[in-house]
């Protein structure tokens, strides 16, 4: 009995290894091309990684609305990753989940963000990157939605 206890804890063990090991080199695993083909198109609006802060497991964003219009994002993002010239998604991990939460960015103002990637992407492999946010804002009639895309790298 001792040693049927032993082996099922060496083979829980085992088991959690290898699935943080899959988790760990799972984002080289891209999906298809980029959904997000129109990307910074609105005027006045943009997101830039900081310089220095990017790495394989998250960044500092900061989100820059130079327009006379209050626009509103969540905290939903994609990370795409660029291969043979064109944008792929990066498959996450697995669903997530993010709060339901909308901040505001109020005309002419800047906003700063940290952006985890590990818990929906695990470590990101060296590569050239960027990271998609969508911004919304209040419109006669309904919403207007605009994409913006910072780019990095991680070496």
């Amino acid at each position: 009995m001792t040693m049927i206890r032993r082996s099922a804890g060496f083979a829980l063990i085992l088991i959690a290894l290898l699935a943080g090991a899959v988790w760990m080199l799972h984002p080289w695993m891209t999906a298809g091309v980029s959904p997000f083909q129109s990307v910074n198109e609105a005027e006045g609006l943009a997101i830039h990684v900081e310089a220095g802060s990017a790495s394989s497991t998250g960044a500092i964003l900061t989100l820059v609305n130079s327009t006379d219009r209050e626009w509103q994002f969540g905290q939903e993002y994609w990370i795409e990753k660029k291969e043979n010239g064109e944008w792929h998604e990066i498959r996450s991990l697995r669903s997530r989940a993010f709060d339901a939460l909308s901040y505001l960015l109020a005309p002419h103002s800047t906003r700063e963000e940290v952006c985890s990637f590990s818990d929906g992407y695990g470590r990101l492999t060296t590569g050239e990157y960027r990271l998609v946010k969508e911004l919304l804002r209040e419109k006669s009639g309904g919403w207007e939605s605009s994409y913006v895309a910072a780019e990095f790298a991680v070496e």
